[in-house]
């Protein structure tokens, strides 16, 4: 417990130093802690004053809900309900990048005729406005090239351009429940659904909400149940 609370002071250091609107910030985590001068000036004695006799960091995060949203949630998810070291599944390497355009033929040229990669499956899906072909690298990462079937529906899959990335986990319903209920992250509607090459797919959002402040930090990113062949190399 003292570990984790260290753990969250350092956060707290990093978010007084480093926040976009820095001096607002740590002028108003100092105002609710009443630290002193010396307080403010020592990381070691900001640290200590974090702590309860307990070890625990019911100050840091009781002072962090009253700052702007720049130095809220975020940290307070992270300090309490969601330890890194409790994760219960693991992320094992990249699945896929999936690039979109509204040139189809432009980015298959790319990829498959100039760069060589091996075409392997194609998707298409109305209810995701997709036109997919899926290529593959020599280490078996996909690369995926989509297109809009409409370009008045969403989602807009060519825009961004870089559409998301993919992400391999050893175990997705774990993954999805942990952070969804411990660590306020964001998914998108639909849950947990077969993706474009047969694996089990959960998508981050790019952009969190009130209730679910955690999320792709402006990336869509896709977690993918890894197949038993791609868990054994890391077990």
């Amino acid at each position: 417990m003292m570990s984790q609370a260290m753990n969250g002071s350092r956060f707290l250091t990093r978010l007084i130093l480093n926040n976009k609107n820095r001096q607002s910030c740590s002028q108003r985590i100092f105002a609710g802690m009443g630290l002193s001068d010396e307080q403010k000036l020592n990381p070691f004695s900001l640290r200590r004053s974090l702590l309860t006799p307990q070890g625990q960091l019911d100050p840091c995060t009781q002072t962090i809900q009253a700052v702007n949203p720049y130095c809220s949630l975020y940290y307070v998810r992270r300090f309490s309900g969601c330890p890194g070291n409790k994760r219960p599944f693991r992320v094992l390497g990249i699945q896929q990048i999936a690039v979109g355009s509204l040139n189809k033929g432009a980015l298959t040229h790319l990829w498959g005729d100039l760069f060589g990669l091996e075409l392997v499956g194609q998707y298409i899906s109305e209810k995701e406005n997709v036109d997919e072909d899926i290529y593959m690298l020599p280490d078996g990462t996909e690369v995926d090239l989509m297109a809009p079937l409409d370009l008045e529906k969403s989602p807009r899959v060519h825009s961004p351009a870089l559409n998301h990335i993919g992400l391999w986990v050893d175990d997705l319903e774990t993954a999805v429940k942990w952070l969804s209920e411990n660590c306020s992250v964001r998914f998108t509607p639909g849950g947990i659904r077969k993706g474009a090459s047969g694996h089990d797919v959960a998508f981050i959002h790019p952009k969190g909400s009130e209730n679910k402040p955690i999320d792709g930090v402006g990336v869509l990113i896709e977690l993918v149940q890894a197949p038993t062949s791609i868990i054994s190399k890391f077990s």
